[in-house]
């Protein structure tokens, strides 16, 4: 085995499913319906916060704040009320609550797994 095979085994290859459903599109959203903080509750019993703020057309600001660490960037949200931020992806559900998908890798396996948590819009 030559230095190239071992740190290619060591990359998992990125996950088959899409962050954005297929045929996504962009348009004006409502801020009123975006922004805010959402809060929940993840698969592993830890609080996490999304902040979404700077709503103008389909862009906004959002940071994500999990037991993982901090993450900020500007999003684009699609017509189908989702956006993603890092390695997750954030929808607005027709109930108004959110999704929060999270794709996680077993540094051991390479396996990865889609931890979905819910959250509330409380401002």
């Amino acid at each position: 085995m030559d230095i190239f095979s071992i740190l290619q085994s060591g990359y998992a290859p990125v996950s088959s499913q899409s962050f954005f459903p297929l045929g996504s599109k962009f348009a004006n959203v409502d801020p009123k319906q975006w922004e805010g903080t959402w809060t929940g509750i993840d698969v592993h019993k830890q609080s996490f916060t999304v902040r979404i703020s700077g709503v103008h057309g389909y862009r906004a600001t959002a940071v994500l704040q999990t037991s993982a660490g901090l993450q900020t960037q500007r999003v684009f949200i699609t017509t189908k009320n989702t956006f993603r931020i890092g390695d997750s992806s954030f929808t607005r559900q027709p109930d108004g609550k959110g999704k929060l998908v999270t794709i996680v890798t077993d540094p051991n396996t390479g396996k990865q797994t889609a931890d979905t948590a819910f959250a509330t819009q409380n401002s």
